[in-house]
């Protein structure tokens, strides 16, 4: 199951969004699509995927689970009801307790193109070492895609 972001986040998202296609506009017009698309994978700066990524984790920490997925992408949205997304989130979140920390220890980007599981597109997984009250561990992993407007949104959530 992947999952995305409240009012606040959604706004986070959308400056995020700026912010990564910043560099990816200057310069690209003339390029093709395939070259455009390739230089895009590369241009992503990592250190705001990660900070979107963790602002998309506050609002789940937040109990915001459904504003999450309410701005989502729409991907998302195809592959996941609202009530399923929501009970998934607080099924596997809510008894690890508060976050006393979280570090991003991976970012990974990838082209997907047609004949995938995914829908084709870019997407953007961060990968977090994250520690809960008393002390328990869990990876989360939050993905976001890159939707045909152009703007970042999430796209999914787990935690193993």
């Amino acid at each position: 199951m992947k999952f995305f972001v409240t009012a606040m986040a959604a706004a986070l998202c959308v400056v995020s969004a700026s912010a990564i296609a910043q560099g990816q506009s200057q310069g690209q017009a003339a390029r093709p699509a395939a070259a455009t698309q390739s230089a895009a994978a590369r241009d992503i700066d990592p250190n705001t995927l990660a900070n979107s990524a963790l602002q998309l984790l506050q609002a789940i920490d937040r109990d915001q689970a459904g504003a999450l997925w309410d701005n989502s992408s729409n991907v998302t949205k195809r592959s996941a009801k609202r009530e399923d997304f929501v009970g998934y989130v607080g099924k596997s979140r809510k008894p690890l307790g508060a976050a006393s920390s979280r570090n991003w220890i991976a970012v990974r980007r990838e082209m997907v193109g047609n004949g995938a599981k995914l829908p084709p597109g870019l997407y953007a997984s961060v990968e977090f070492s994250s520690q809960f009250q008393g002390k328990r561990a869990a990876t989360e992993l939050v993905s976001l895609r890159r939707d045909e407007d152009g703007m970042w949104r999430f796209s999914g959530y787990v935690i193993q």
